[in-house]
């Protein structure tokens, strides 16, 4: 079984799928994906970092990586190379063990072709997406208002670009889920018996 996990920023996907991962003893990843794909492709965490999800278009895209000491000095790695290699690492994760949760990284459009699968976009309400970013980065609430705006905006144009979807939007997912009001783990249970019912699990 693999669950896929896309989320707003403060909405508390990830946790809400490090929990689903742990009712279910399934393999979770997040970030790990960034160092397993610079370990199984020799390349530096940096490289990888720097064309993430997270990173702004601007830094993906104007010009090209160079890994001087890991290549010969006429090899480029663009930042569609480090997303084929990043893909690669989900593919293999995706078919080891009972299966695995998967947090962003276009998981769901990267795996599409495997089932059963479960791809999930979490939201809330922009005030308690808010508060969640305040007490996270411990900064005030313009300031995560920004970081809200920013890191959304990063992970709309990587999704956007290297996908066939669009992120976000509903058709893009198998199912959307509004955490607002309700425990991380109450969302989390919620989407198991989903998985359930539509005969997933």
């Amino acid at each position: 079984m693999i669950f896929t996990i896309g989320r707003q920023v403060g909405s508390g996907g990830r946790i809400i799928g490090r929990l689903i991962a742990e009712k279910l003893n399934l393999a979770f990843y997040d970030r790990e994906l960034l160092k397993r794909a610079a370990r199984e492709s020799g390349i530096k965490d940096e490289f990888f970092e720097r064309s993430d999800e997270r990173s702004s278009l601007w830094s993906r895209f104007t010009g090209f990586f160079m890994a001087d000491h890991l290549l010969p000095a006429d090899n480029c790695l663009s930042a569609s190379s480090l997303f084929q290699f990043q893909s690669d690492t989900i593919r293999r994760a995706a078919t080891e063990g009972n299966g695995a949760v998967f947090v962003g990284r276009c998981a769901d459009y990267i795996l599409r072709d495997l089932s059963p699968r479960l791809d999930v976009f979490v939201t809330a309400d922009i005030s308690e997406r808010i508060k969640r970013t305040i007490d996270y980065y411990n900064v005030t609430a313009a300031e995560a208002e920004k970081k809200i705006y920013q890191m959304e905006t990063a992970r709309a144009e990587f999704y956007n670009f290297y996908t066939e979807k669009r992120w976000g939007a509903a058709e893009s997912y198998h199912l959307c889920v509004d955490s607002t009001g309700l425990s991380m783990e109450a969302v989390a249970d919620f989407i198991i018996d989903y998985a359930r019912l539509t005969g997933r699990l």
